[in-house]
């Protein structure tokens, strides 16, 4: 008989201890299971605002793109107006029930030194001659409707190409912006 007393005294504390164990292993599992719908509402909302975030990134470049269209536009529209609207100093004969404008010329000036001078608007047609820095050229009124990004070294400026009359008479192309209004040179152009 003593013997089954001492079986009976080691089984019961292993019974209670797989007992707890057990308690403890449903408890875990439920704390687990409780949690994984919040794991799938946090993945969800990061993979919303993800999205969110995307098309931010794309109205904001369309913004920017539509700014950059707006800003050529303007600049063409004043390139124009340049040449058919008298501009201040502009000489007006006046003439009973008419008005004659004589229009001077509209210079402009070469903002980098080496500019060339193209048969067309494009760098696939030939350079007729060089602009050094500050040559005056004069602007004939046509500009291309498109604008372009050329690399000019440490620069990628945009825009359009514009017709211009050399002082001996010839007329080319030049990249819009190497050439201004206004006497100074364009920083970042590396020339050869």
């Amino acid at each position: 008989m003593a013997k089954s007393k001492t079986n009976n005294a080691r089984l019961i504390p292993f019974i209670l201890m797989s007992l707890v164990t057990l308690i403890f292993l449903f408890w875990a599992m439920q704390q687990c299971s409780s949690r994984d719908g919040d794991y799938a509402m946090i993945a969800e909302e990061e993979a919303r605002q993800t999205y969110i975030d995307s098309v931010r990134r794309v109205e904001q470049d369309a913004r920017i793109q539509a700014e950059i269209n707006e800003e050529a536009e303007a600049r063409a529209q004043a390139l124009l107006r340049a040449r058919t609207q008298p501009l201040p100093g502009d000489s007006i004969v006046r003439v009973p029930a008419a008005q004659t404008v004589i229009q001077k010329v509209t210079p402009l000036y070469s903002t980098i030194n080496g500019l060339n001078v193209r048969s067309g608007p494009s760098l696939k047609n030939g350079v007729i001659t060089r602009l050094p820095l500050y040559a005056e050229v004069i602007f004939t009124g046509e500009v291309t409707d498109s604008l372009y990004s050329i690399d000019l070294g440490e620069i990628t400026p945009t825009a359009p190409w514009v017709k211009i009359r050399l002082a001996d008479g010839k007329e080319g192309w030049v990249y819009g912006a190497g050439v201004s209004y206004y006497k100074f040179q364009l920083k970042g152009v590396i020339t050869d």
